[in-house]
């Protein structure tokens, strides 16, 4: 049964949407039954919507085919359980990005996330011009902008401001690496625009604006996720302080060391939270990009249950 969502706005983009991770198997396709369960799995954890052809889908390492058969997948199972989702569509240029959107539409995404294209830098025009041919592919279906240096440029404020001005179906934007003063500015230039920061200081964020995460840590345990957003967001900080000091000593004590010491990147380290949390996503990462293996999940789980058990309960107070 299909269930009827409200279709996203600025004004209703919020909360925790975890990224979807693509299992793979041993012979580099898609695992149809663990990527339906594990939407069915989010849906049950009661979360705003979800996404993938991010960094943690991997969708640099996607051809064509792989992509439209993931994007029907994702699109008819969140929506059989009732979960907007949203697709990215990122490209080496205009052409392919056009071309994913129309993919996207038409298995209904709700909303189109998109970085800039990432091989050569671009200058304020084209950026303009690229959200532009974009927005016009995609029509009515929302764009929602992947703010990432591997773009290797920065939309700064003033430009974000004007291309909300010009696009008023741009809602959203993902900004993991701005810092709190950045984000002020955002806010400031753009004071509509639903902006969605990181886990690690959701807290911090949403005193400054943001509404939302999109969420690793929801992989581990949506539910942390989701208090710290509901405490949040009803104005109770100071109930959610302890569950985002767990989050924040996590990724700090136990996530960024990995990333560090054995070079893994970001669908890597995301893989292994959702293993600890009980998720079946598997470890396997595209080549040439490094996979976690079992041993990086238990030193996760054993920091869990020595340093902040509440990271493994599903009992959370939000």
């Amino acid at each position: 049964m299909i269930v009827n969502r409200p279709s996203l706005t600025r004004s209703n983009l919020n909360g925790v949407w975890p990224a979807l991770i693509t299992p793979w198997t041993d012979d580099d396709c898609i695992d149809e039954a663990k990527l339906v369960a594990e939407i069915a799995a989010m849906a049950e954890e009661g979360v705003h919507g979800t996404y993938t052809g991010g960094t943690t889908g991997e969708f640099y390492a996607q051809d064509d085919s792989t992509f439209e058969q993931l994007t029907e997948l994702a699109c008819d199972a969140a929506h059989r359980y009732g979960l907007p989702i949203q697709i990215g569509c990122t490209g080496l240029s205009t052409r392919i990005v056009r071309n994913r959107v129309r993919t996207a539409l038409l298995h209904r995404a709700d909303a189109i996330q998109l970085a800039l294209p990432f091989w050569l830098a671009l200058a304020d025009a084209e950026v303009i011009q690229f959200f532009e041919d974009v927005a016009d592919a995609a029509g009515d279906t929302p764009l929602v902008f992947y703010q990432t240096t591997r773009a290797k440029r920065r939309i700064d404020p003033p430009l974000l401001g004007e291309l909300c001005q010009k696009m008023p179906t741009l809602i959203g934007m993902k900004d993991p690496g701005c810092d709190h003063q950045a984000l002020r500015l955002i806010v400031a230039s753009a004071p509509d625009l639903a902006v969605f920061g990181t886990d690690v200081d959701l807290l911090e964020r949403m005193r400054l604006g943001a509404c939302g995460t999109y969420s690793s840590v929801a992989g581990l345990n949506a539910g942390v996720m989701l208090a710290i957003h509901g405490h949040c967001a009803a104005g109770r900080f100071d109930l959610a302080e302890p569950l985002q000091d767990a989050v924040r000593r996590l990724m700090h004590e136990a996530i960024y060391p990995i990333a560090q010491e054995d070079g893994l990147l970001d669908s890597a380290l995301d893989r292994i939270q959702r293993e600890v949390g009980g998720g079946q996503m598997g470890l396997r990462c595209q080549s040439p990009y490094r996979s976690p293996t079992q041993a990086h999940v238990e030193r996760v789980r054993q920091w869990c249950e020595r340093e902040s058990p509440a990271l493994l309960s599903k009992k959370i107070s939000g």
